[in-house]
């Protein structure tokens, strides 16, 4: 379970009367009320780990077996693809054309770019005088449906025929559409697409919710659990509080993404897709099977390798530059260091997986199923 002091950061910040206050005050009093695990790493120089618990609150388990997610990748041949799968132009709210987003993505090493407009199928770029293939780009075609609990949309025209939003001044007060989560992921089904949860910060909805959810739809791959300038840092606490009911059988991914409206929003959170080649097919893929890794920070260490060693029951995180490794299982810290004997570990709980902090931003892996065995 997760420990209190998360929990009562998440309640305050979901707390629309709380969020209001904050937002009215400008003083550095205020924002030192809170408990340091609310507060943006743009707020510090370096992000810093938390202590390791002294805690046992279970014994090693010498049979655990782990679900690799990465088991398929080629670390030393793969490439290593930039991906943001939230962003939108002024054909929602966004403040830029489709032409001046897909051309800072390119210019800035992206290779993967979904076109995330509200209630909007901003696509093909061909009609915005962009072509995918001549800039050696995959683009994934998309939207983010906003009458319910924002989700994105992928691989598919799947709409809803919602608020219309427009440019700069966003929606004027019109009314949503009567749709609801349930509705909107079985059309997004039927259109075989997938869907990732956006932002869960925003609202008020437990841990049981997102439960259910993700029960009732495969195809619902994941959660965004690093959003723009990292503008709800508690998403982590409800991302584990989700995999540690659902892990391993129904495995859920985290994603990182600007949620681009303007350039003050640009390569803060992003994706590492990890392929031998970029196309749709192998996006999906991925995005499917979780062998990405997401980071938060432009100077994130990037990881360079992961490897799993079955036998000897181990598993290593290679970073590049000055970092330190966390890891993480059922939403406690249990051990510190680039190779941990998981079934050596105390707190071996349902999934397991790594965190690297770095001097300008921290890195995630997608967790590794736990299971046990003989």
């Amino acid at each position: 379970m997760v420990n209190r002091s998360v929990r009562a950061c998440r309640a305050a910040l979901r707390d629309r009367r709380f969020r209001r206050a904050l937002l009215l005050s400008a003083t550095v009093a205020a924002a030192a009320v809170l408990p340091f695990a609310c507060r943006s790493p743009t707020e510090i120089s370096e992000p810093k780990p938390p202590e390791p618990i002294s805690e046992v609150f279970s014994p090693p388990r010498p049979g655990a077996v782990l679900e690799n997610p990465y088991a398929e990748v080629e670390w030393r041949s793969a490439q290593r693809h930039k991906a943001n799968l939230h962003t939108h132009t002024r054909n929602s709210d966004g403040r830029h054309r489709v032409r001046r987003v897909v051309d800072e993505y390119h210019s800035a090493g992206y290779t993967i770019l979904s076109i995330t407009d509200h209630n909007s199928v901003t696509w093909p770029w061909s009609e915005y005088d962009r072509d995918p293939d001549e800039l050696g780009m995959v683009a994934i075609r998309g939207n983010e449906i906003s009458d319910t609990h924002h989700l994105g949309s992928y691989f598919s025209d799947f709409n809803i025929n919602g608020r219309t939003y427009r440019p700069f001044i966003g929606r004027m007060g019109l009314p949503p559409t009567a749709v609801t989560e349930e509705e909107v992921l079985d059309g997004i089904a039927a259109a075989d697409g997938l869907s990732v949860l956006f932002h869960p910060g925003r609202y008020d909805h437990a841990a049981e919710w997102y439960v259910e959810l993700y029960r009732g739809h495969d195809h619902l791959v994941g959660l965004e659990v690093v959003n723009q300038n990292d503008r709800y840092p508690q998403d982590r606490a409800l991302w584990d509080e989700i995999l540690t009911e659902l892990m391993p059988e129904r495995p859920v991914w985290g994603f990182a993404n600007d949620d681009f409206h303007r350039m003050a929003h640009f390569g803060h959170a992003y994706n590492v897709f990890l392929l031998e080649e970029a196309s749709e097919r192998t996006v999906r893929r991925a995005m499917e099977g979780g062998s990405f890794t997401f980071r938060n920070g432009s100077g994130a260490p990037p990881i360079a390798e992961i490897a799993h060693d079955r036998e000897a029951g181990t598993v290593t995180v290679r970073g590049s530059g000055r970092h330190t490794v966390r890891w993480v299982s059922d939403g406690r810290y249990i051990a510190e260091g680039a190779v941990i004997s998981y079934r050596r570990t105390p707190n071996l709980g349902s999934y397991l997986r790594a965190e690297l902090y770095g001097p300008g931003g921290v890195s995630y892996t997608n967790p590794f199923g736990v299971r046990s065995g003989s």
